[in-house]
């Protein structure tokens, strides 16, 4: 019998210095085509991060074009954030969002309201959905009406 087989065997070490395993290429090449098209779904099929990157652009953009202080456009973020949270900006009805350039179009519940200071207010009109019920005709209106 060989005493071979219950041996620990020592290992060459392989100089691995010259070759770069950190990077992936077809991994990257994978993630950074999963990520565009990730932006190029409809608002309604966007994962919370996604839109919450998007909302983030959408206030930098807004604050750029109507010259926004730094703490009104946080206040922009915090109040988009709790009506993502509150499920306002859910549907595609609310939030028009451009395929084609992958950003936030328009907000619709977003009002801008400018006090007497000169700061800018920002409230989202949350719009509850009421149930109506019609009176249906009783049985004796529906055979007055056919006799």
């Amino acid at each position: 019998m060989s005493n071979a087989r219950n041996k620990t065997m020592r290992r060459v070490n392989v100089d691995v210095s010259g070759a770069d395993y950190s990077v992936n290429e077809s991994l990257e090449n994978l993630l950074n085509a999963e990520s565009t098209a990730a932006y190029g779904r409809p608002w309604h099929r966007q994962d919370r991060g996604l839109r919450l990157n998007r909302l983030r652009a959408f206030s930098e953009k807004l604050a750029e074009a109507r010259g926004l202080k730094a703490a009104e456009q946080a206040a922009l973020l915090q109040l988009l954030t709790r009506a993502l949270d509150k499920k306002i900006l859910n549907s595609k009805t609310n939030v028009i969002y451009n395929l084609e350039k992958e950003e936030i179009t328009e907000i619709k519940p977003l009002i801008m309201h400018q006090n007497a200071q000169g700061e800018v207010l920002f409230q989202i009109m949350e719009r509850r959905n009421a149930v109506t019920f019609r009176k249906r005709p009783s049985s004796s209106d529906t055979t007055a009406e056919v006799s």
